[in-house]
């Protein structure tokens, strides 16, 4: 997800608070630490791939 691309939507539909909120999100993002590779490692165990595509029968 893309704030800055979210806020150019909202701005350009005219939702200005939309605009104001996707703003203040980007805002938040680029003033928070990053993270470190332990907290990587803990996020990395919450995100399920799946390695092969399901096919499903037609």
């Amino acid at each position: 997800m893309d704030a800055e691309k979210l806020a150019a939507e909202a701005a350009a539909r005219g939702d200005k608070a939309g605009e104001a909120y996707w703003l203040g999100v980007q805002r938040l993002v680029n003033e928070a630490p990053p993270l470190s590779p332990e907290q990587v490692a803990r996020l990395q165990v919450l995100i399920w791939t799946d390695p092969a595509p399901h096919i499903t029968a037609a």
